[in-house]
């Protein structure tokens, strides 16, 4: 049972990732042309608030069940930058947020290009980083 249930938990922690760097990739490659629609816009920001909670409960959840790794190990170094990239990736997008929310119809597709294109690669490095604490 406590198998399935990491399995659960690690899954639901890929799909959130999944869904926070596709709509971020998403909109990114849409504001190459023009400013993507307010209502895109407004969906992926609630979205993102709500799984990116879910990817940090997970988050949370997956170290819990490895347990706490030594500060002096390569594995211990990579889980520290990761959760350094994640504060940094909270407050940018509490600043985006922000920013989508009082722009309004003054933003256009150069706005949205460069929120969406830092979203988007700090998330791609977050992967990158999970994949080396996954698989070495």
């Amino acid at each position: 049972m406590a198998g399935a249930l990491h399995v659960a938990v690690r899954t639901l922690h890929v799909l959130g990732a999944v869904a926070l760097l596709g709509g971020a990739a998403a909109l990114w490659i849409a504001a190459r042309d023009r400013a993507p629609s307010r209502g895109h816009v407004r969906r992926y920001e609630w979205t993102f608030w709500g799984v990116l909670g879910v990817v940090v409960a997970t988050g949370v959840g997956n170290a819990g069940a490895l347990g706490p790794p030594g500060p002096d190990t390569r594995w211990g170094a990579v889980l520290t930058v990761k959760l350094a990239l994640v504060v940094a990736l909270v407050l940018g997008s509490l600043v985006r947020t922000l920013a989508v929310a009082t722009a309004g119809d003054a933003a256009d597709g150069r706005f949205y290009r460069r929120a969406y294109g830092a979203t988007t690669a700090v998330l791609a490095a977050l992967v990158v980083l999970a994949e080396v604490l996954a698989h070495g």
